[in-house]
């Protein structure tokens, strides 16, 4: 919803649709509420502003009333409670107009004249500082110095001195009148300013439309013009140099524009600026102080750079503010590169320009997509009032083709967005031309290693290796010089604002890269070779001590080495599958990310991995998994152990995975090694019985070896195995310990919730916090848990808050949330969880009496877990049985069950529960003997 105040109130729903409000006072709050949009407005402030003569007996009942009959007009949601008072939650235009300064936003008189808005009005009003809004301001408050003031600067800088003295003379004759009082500073300052500026101005044009988003660059204009004595604006077409360059040259008190488009000599251009010359002065004595605002120069750029060095020379006191699509390139010279919009203040000039609501999701996506470009937002506004905003969102990646017409008397090379480029293109020599035409293949940017390999000469003559610092290479001198002319082309581009550099990195704008695209000259065969060699060159980093760099290059890359598969899939199967065995580890094991892994595996053909992973834990991946068997790749393990027994069955898959174990250990890579002492503690905790200490042998040596080659990933997924095998033993302090050093080790991997563990780091700290007591922390923990779109991740979290709830004695709470668990479950194959919420669940009913129903809920835990070989999981269902058993006075079949439990573990638990129901039952059944 958006409500606008900067004139008669206006109050519009997310469809367009106007709304009604009806009633002063219903308006009045309102309005009062959009005065300070995003902020709580105290209870006492809105009753002291809304009755302001006469205040109800019961101000906050009234206030309260007020709300919810605003709030049936306008929606419940629209106004929000707080402790100390009321919220607006929608836009508004003093939010726009406080961010643009756009003074289109203005419809009339702000805030309907409410008397509590009186100053706010006034103080908006100043800020937008147009003239004829001024003027009414000034009319409407006769008395107001500030306003008065305020109003003779804006008349004395429109040309209008008389009438700037003519209004302190009115208000010094009213003051005296009425008053009975002199003029203020203020408005005596401002006399003394226009009776002292007698100067032209010089020539500058008059603004059309606001000025939007340019504050930084605005300021750093006039810290650089005041230390230097030249300053070009660089930047792509259309970008706003031309409206920057004259919103800063209107600040200063004369300056002089000189456009240097169509002119073939730039010093008569200036000649002509300045006007007439009748006393035939020299020149450059006439500019004085001046600013000169030089527009345009890349057209002649080696005649303007000529023109500056005069200038400056021959007027002292002179400054040039230039504005090309390439640095001038003479001594003295600051360039100021000036960058596209940011997409906030993109979508608020295009909105400015289009004058009418539009779905604001389309609108940023829109402005998105046209990289922010003031012009192409400019052309894109016009489109939008003859198509619809579903129209052209879906014809905005052909820009070049939708922004085909712009305004009939702008110049030839703005008035299509093709024009600008065309523009740009025909100042390059067929080198430029070349490279740039080429960069279209690179998606996201490239760095000049990329570019040289792909674009460059090298492309044609070979390359030195991949990866080879530029000074340690040894090659031929031709190829030195090869790479050499590949940077500088790329940094001719750069200098005419076609390719945009960001640290080492090089890209095309969007618009560019369409328009490049459409030359047809890229090579994506030399674009697929290039990246699938990075990819398999960064994929062993990823489980070393450059984990986080390589990490690094395959985040950066991602649009690349997609572009690159892309077009492999289609024309080259074996880069295909040599890309999937490359990036797979990355998406499977470092940031989870299994839709990529779904939707690439099934595009690439004859690839036992990607059949394996396009059908992860089915039946389906069997004959893949066993041509994956005898490899050992690291994705390819990973793989196999991911189907959960479901390919080959338990037994089966631990018979594998010993074997596999075996054949790692007498690997020369240490890496390896570490994950066959990992494969045996998985195949010791979670496929055997009474083998939980040989697991935790088997996990803590892993450790050691992941540590000692420096793969964090591996280090958490160890100890994350590790915790559950503690926690299931009741190891709880040593389990904290653990928990706190996989969350240090993940967190250097910057995304700690989307690396592939056994479960949650936070899951984990949460469980053991809530059995040593820390039920805070835990909720801390539990909280900072992101969303995830897998119903077994979420029905783990209701778990861990129905425990929560066990341990702080709300087992009513408790039942619920366990109930819920199993719901979100119920067709989940995950048989060791379902088994612990039963008996979760049974414990807490047994708390409440409700012992039949436990049975129930503690028979179906045992059923589950007996289907599954996890010894650790089935002794800690049973403990929880015997727990059920002795509420019932069944103390010798508790004994059992604790016994057979410590059998399935290899060992007794330390849990302070279990041991405190162990010593019961052998009390009880010592003294029954």
């Amino acid at each position: 919803m958006r409500v606008n105040v900067l004139g008669p109130l206006q109050v519009v729903a997310v469809d367009g649709a106007p709304v009604e409000v009806r009633g002063k006072r219903l308006r009045w709050l309102l309005i009062r509420l959009a005065m300070e949009p995003g902020h709580v407005v105290a209870a006492d402030r809105l009753i002291a502003d809304l009755w302001p003569d006469e205040p109800p007996v019961d101000g906050p009942a009234a206030l309260q009333s007020l709300v919810s009959r605003l709030r049936r007009s306008v929606g419940a949601g629209v106004i929000s409670s707080h402790a100390s008072g009321y919220r607006l939650e929608a836009s508004t235009d003093v939010e726009a107009f406080a961010r643009t300064r756009d003074a289109a936003l203005w419809r009339g008189a702000a805030f309907e004249e409410a008397p509590f808005a009186l100053d706010e009005a006034v103080r908006l009003a100043l800020l937008r500082d147009d003239l004829a809004g001024l003027e009414a301001l000034a009319a409407a408050h006769p008395l107001r110095e500030d306003v008065q003031a305020r109003l003779m600067l804006a008349l004395n800088a429109a040309g209008r001195r008389s009438d700037a003295l003519a209004v302190f003379a009115r208000v010094r004759s009213a003051l005296a009148d009425e008053l009975g009082v002199d003029p203020g500073e203020a408005l005596a300052a401002a006399h003394l300013t226009v009776l002292r500026e007698r100067v032209s101005r010089g020539n500058l044009p008059a603004p059309v439309g606001s000025f939007v988003g340019r504050a930084g660059d605005l300021a750093a204009l006039v810290e650089l013009l005041r230390d230097n004595r030249l300053v070009t604006l660089t930047g792509f077409g259309g970008v706003g140099k031309t409206r920057l360059a004259l919103t800063h040259a209107a600040s200063v008190p004369q300056a002089w524009f000189v456009e240097l488009d169509s002119a073939a000599e730039p010093l008569a251009a200036l000649d002509a600026a300045l006007g007439p010359n009748p006393l035939a002065a020299p020149l450059f004595s006439r500019l004085g102080s001046s600013l000169v605002v030089l527009d345009n120069c890349e057209h002649v750029v080696d005649a303007a750079a000529a023109l500056c060095v005069r200038l400056l020379a021959e007027a002292p006191d002179a400054r040039v503010l230039a504005t090309s699509r390439e640095p001038l390139g003479i001594p003295g010279e600051v360039v100021h590169p000036v960058a596209p919009l940011g997409l906030d203040h993109a979508v608020g000039l295009f909105s400015a320009r289009v004058g009418s609501a539009l779905d604001p999701g389309v609108v940023r996506r829109v402005c998105a997509a046209l990289d922010g470009i003031p012009l192409a937002l400019e052309l894109a506004a016009a489109r939008a009032r003859s198509l619809s905003a579903a129209q052209l969102e879906s014809r905005v990646d052909s820009r070049l083709r939708l922004l085909d017409r712009g305004a009939r008397t702008g110049p030839a090379r703005h008035r299509t967005l093709r024009a600008v480029i065309d523009w740009s293109w025909e100042l390059l020599d067929d080198a430029e031309r070349t490279l740039l035409a080429r960069l279209a293949v690179f998606v996201g940017g490239a760095t000049a290693e990329a570019v040289h390999f792909v674009c460059g000469a090298g492309s044609r003559r070979g390359t030195p290796e991949l990866g080879t610092p530029t000074s340690q290479r040894t090659q031929e001198v031709r190829q030195d010089q090869d790479l050499w002319d590949t940077e500088d082309l790329l940094a001719a581009l750069v200098e005419k604002s076609l390719v945009v550099r960001s640290g080492e990195r090089y890209r095309l704008l969007e618009t560019v890269r369409e328009y490049a695209l459409e030359q047809g000259r890229t090579d994506p065969a030399r674009h697929a070779a290039y990246y699938v060699a990075l990819a398999e060159r960064n994929e062993p980093l990823l489980r070393g001590p450059e984990q986080l760099d390589a990490l690094k290059v395959f985040d950066v890359e991602r649009s690349n080495l997609d572009a690159a598969q892309a077009w492999a899939v289609r024309h080259d199967v074996t880069v295909a599958r040599r890309m999937m065995a490359a990036r797979t580890w990355h998406w499977l094991v470092m940031t989870k990310r299994f839709e990529e892994i779904r939707r690439w595996a099934a595009l690439t053909p004859d690839d036992p991995l990607s059949e394996v992973l396009a059908s992860l834990g089915t039946p389906a991946a069997l004959a893949a998994a066993e041509r994956l068997w005898e490899e050992d790749l690291p994705t390819a393990l990973c793989a196999l152990m991911l189907t959960s027994g479901q390919i080959w069955g338990q037994t089966a898959l631990a018979e594998r995975l010993e074997v596999l174990a075996g054949r790692l250990e007498r690997s020369p890579d240490a890496w390896m090694r570490a994950f066959a002492a990992l494969v045996r503690g998985l195949v010791a905790g979670e496929f055997s019985e009474g083998s939980a200490p040989r697991a935790e042998t088997a996990y803590r040596e892993a450790l050691r070896g992941f540590r000692a080659v420096g793969d964090r990933w591996a280090v958490v997924f160890g100890l994350s195995c590790l915790v559950m095998v503690l926690i299931n033993r009741g190891a709880f302090a040593e389990g904290f310990q653990a928990v706190s050093e996989a969350r240090q080790v993940a967190a250097e991997l910057g995304e700690p919730e989307s690396v592939l563990v056994p479960m949650s780091v936070l899951m984990q700290a949460a469980r053991i916090k809530i059995r040593i007591g820390d039920l805070a922390g835990a909720r801390e923990d539990l909280e900072l848990v992101p969303p995830s779109p897998f119903g077994l991740d979420r029905a783990r979290i209701t778990q861990a808050y129905g425990e929560m709830a066990y341990f702080s004695g709300d087992f009513e709470q408790a039942v619920t949330l366990y109930r819920q668990a199993l719901d979100a479950t119920e067709d989940s194959p995950a048989r060791q969880f379902r088994a612990t919420v039963h008996a979760g669940l049974g414990l807490a009913l047994t708390r409440l009496g409700q012992l039949g129903e436990a049975g129930e809920h503690h028979g179906h835990a045992l059923d589950t877990v007996n289907r599954s070989a996890d010894g650790p999981a089935r002794a800690m269902v049973l403990e929880w049985y015997a727990d059920w058993l002795c509420a019932q006075g069944d103390t010798r079949g508790a004994r059992d069950a604790l016994g057979e439990a410590e059998r399935l573990r290899g060992g007794p638990s330390s849990d302070p529960a279990v041991v405190q129901l162990r010593d019961r039952v052998r009390a009880e059944v010592g003294v029954d003997r």
